[in-house]
């Protein structure tokens, strides 16, 4: 252990070098009072006066330098502090496919998953360029003129579900598309979702191994690597198993965040889906097996099949290849000789090593996050009086003076306290403000207050000749700033607060041109409805920040989207009725395969063959209309590179019944995901989509 010592060196900052504070004041009274002040000695009562103060801010300079935690304990265990861990912050919702599959090998139950183009949607579509409409192709004789719509976006899902994990085929689909749905890429959705039926394969083969080897550890290693190779799993770590594999905190904390911790990257490689199985790879495993001398012969085989396939085994593209340990026929032999062996007790084995490396369980919160360590309380606010401080014979701390002490020499002590007071009064200012800040940087409800004070000696008796009788602590907040400076200076903490996550919400535009005076009465109003949009974004930022590129679910009936939210926080609005506009995904609004359809157009006057792919619009209120320009450069800003925007405006009818139909047409898609997709009872209806 390293002994601990006091440093001789310079001090860390100047304010904590009492020495250089000392001679700095000294140098001031001699600049300031040099003609009638000589005596800069310590017995001078002055020169004391200044030791004190010197002393007080050394105080202030090391309580400053408490470490960030201990400082923000100041706030109290229960403060909202917008210190965000990395797995909140630095992780997003799902944005590539590689996202996506992560997101479902997360679900309990699950062994692999792939997610795979749907190169044809369902019901097909044509475009008619003459007539501009789009219909569902029912076998019609298409015209000249006409051609195959097929909007892309669109994602088939393919689950293997774990042989390890006892959960139902239809509760695992039903889990796995709440997870995907809660992902969803903005203008994209999910085709289908299939979870893929087993697919036993058998392995018959006769295999040397060594004089000296055991022939049940051998057939336990060629079980665990031909078994792997049939259906590999992809692994999961904990966080300290990453960052100790070589992975940074940014890479650990890339993409989505997982239940399981963090996807082993070393296995998906071999985690691909196969469309055969070869007997090169499978002898290739097997002779990796420590004490496998060769491969006399080998075949592989469905099981329950009677064809057996000597070089490649062809795998369905509707299964999950799994070894079928019944049926797979592994004969040992040493020196031409069969090798006895427990197959039961192998295979047992063979089951509880795969569960232990295969079966991920959902980890603590701090296996997968970094998770601050709470600071210490210091109490940095606690404050004594310098008047404390000085010696007895000044006269002016509590019961210096004897009660024989005359008016005279009574009113000298209460001309030098009140002097001190000054001071005091500044310093205590300060340990407060120190011990708010905690409260600075939250966004927190609360007071607007930016700066805080703490009345010194108001308890004191002998201040009273000092103090005004009715001055209290409440009356000292207006002294130290004025509620509109206190809005401001709020503003430009909340802003400071928003930029270490580099977001900015629009400085208003209400204050210069009075637009919307049904929502705003008083400037004042406009600060305050600034304040609650910046507190609002900020205790909403790991959603915010995460779902930037993400739709709305409306497989759990939840609205609006994030981006939505984004937009409207950033146009500094509220969230009513009176500010509600709309963001419409258009690839929601393609064509379902339904009973009973016919060849009448879907669309008349399209303005483009493929309606649906990567396009997006926002459907707003003419309420809005004053605030256009703004909305089109914020909405333009927030809108992913990749997709098209529109702006659409209605007036209050025309937006009251497209905001109810936009309402109907996403409890149908709810309703039609659950009952016909998942099998699922859709329930009631879903609240409408919230403003």
């Amino acid at each position: 252990m390293d002994a601990v010592t006091i440093p001789t060196g310079p001090a860390e900052h100047p304010i904590l070098d009492y020495a250089a504070l000392l001679r700095q004041g000294i140098a001031e009274l001699e600049r300031l009072a040099g003609d009638q002040w000589t005596d800069f000695n310590a017995h001078d009562p002055g020169i004391t006066l200044l030791d004190s103060i010197c002393y007080a801010l050394t105080d202030l300079g090391y309580r400053t330098f408490h470490s960030i935690p201990d400082l923000l304990a100041e706030a109290g265990p229960d403060a909202e502090l917008d210190l965000f861990t990395p797995a909140e912050v630095l992780t997003t919702a799902a944005v590539t496919l590689d996202d996506l599959r992560r997101v479902v090998l997360d679900v309990p139950g699950v062994k692999n998953a792939w997610i795979e183009n749907v190169a044809l949607a369902t019901p097909k579509l044509l475009s008619d360029a003459a007539t501009k409409t789009v219909t569902v192709d029912v076998g019609q004789t298409p015209s000249m003129t006409s051609e195959a719509v097929n909007p892309t976006g669109l994602w088939r899902v393919l689950v293997e579900k774990s042989d390890l994990e006892d959960v139902d085929t239809s509760t695992l689909r039903r889990a796995v598309a709440q997870r995907l749905h809660a992902n969803r890429p903005l203008c994209e959705d999910f085709d289908d979702i299939v979870v893929l039926d087993p697919m036993p394969v058998a392995v018959i083969a006769s295999i040397e191994i060594g004089e000296t080897e055991n022939g049940n550890t051998v057939l336990l290693g060629i079980l665990e690597r031909v078994g792997a190779l049939i259906s590999p799993a992809v692994g999961f770590m904990s966080l300290d198993q990453a960052l100790a594999a070589g992975m940074s905190i940014d890479q650990a904390f890339e993409g989505p965040a997982l239940g399981r911790g963090f996807v082993d990257v070393a296995t998906l490689p071999a985690a691909e889906r196969r469309v055969a199985l070869h007997t090169s790879d499978v002898i290739q495993e097997i002779m990796a097996v420590p004490g496998v001398r060769a491969v006399r012969t080998i075949s592989l085989a469905r099981a329950g099949g009677t064809t057996q396939e000597a070089w490649s085994l062809p795998l369905d593209s509707s299964g999950a290849a799994r070894l079928d340990l019944d049926a797979s026929k592994l004969e040992l032999v040493k020196d031409r000789r069969p090798v006895a062996v427990d197959a039961a007790a192998v295979a047992n084995a063979y089951r509880e090593t795969a569960r232990q490396a295969r079966l991920f369980p959902l980890l603590p919160r701090a296996s997968r996050d970094l998770i601050p360590t709470p600071g210490r309380f210091r109490d940095v606010t606690a404050y004594l009086p310098l008047q404390t401080e000085l010696p007895r014979v000044y006269g002016i701390g509590a019961g210096a003076l004897p009660d024989t002490a005359g008016p005279a020499r009574q009113a000298k002590a209460n001309q030098l306290r009140a002097f001190m007071t000054l001071f005091d009064q500044l310093l205590a200012n300060e340990y407060s403000q120190l011990g708010e800040l905690g409260s600075l940087f939250s966004a927190a409800t609360g007071s607007s207050r930016t700066y805080v004070g703490h009345l010194v000696g108001r308890s004191d008796t002998d201040l009273a000749p000092i103090l005004a009788p009715d001055f209290s602590e409440t009356d000292l907040p207006d002294m130290l700033e004025e509620p509109v400076d206190a809005a401001e200076r709020r503003n430009r903490f909340l802003n400071h607060l928003l930029a270490r996550f580099a977001e900015t919400v629009t400085d208003d535009p209400l204050a210069t041109n009075a637009v919307l005076p049904a929502m705003v009465a008083k400037p004042d109003e406009l600060s305050t409805r600034l304040l609650d949009a910046k507190r609002q974004f900020l205790n909403d930022m790991p959603r915010l920040g995460s779902a930037r590129g993400t739709g709305l679910n409306y497989l759990a009936g939840k609205a609006p989207a994030a981006l939505a939210d984004r937009v409207r926080l950033r146009l500094g609005l509220p969230a009513d009725a009176a500010t509600r506009f709309l963001v419409v995904e258009h690839i929601l609004l393609r064509a379902l395969p339904e009973d009973g359809i016919n060849a009448m157009p879907l669309l008349e006057a399209a303005s483009r063959a493929d309606p649906w792919s990567s396009q997006l619009s926002f459907v707003i209120p003419e309420t809005l209309r004053p605030l256009q320009k703004l909305i089109e450069r914020v909405t333009r800003e927030e809108t992913p590179a990749h997709l098209v925007a529109y702006l659409v405006w209605l007036d209050a009818t025309g937006f009251a019944a497209f905001a109810a139909a936009h309402d109907d047409l996403l409890e149908a898609l709810r309703r039609h995901r659950l009952a016909d997709q998942l099998g699922a009872d859709p329930g009631p209806p879903a609240a409408a989509g919230a403003p």
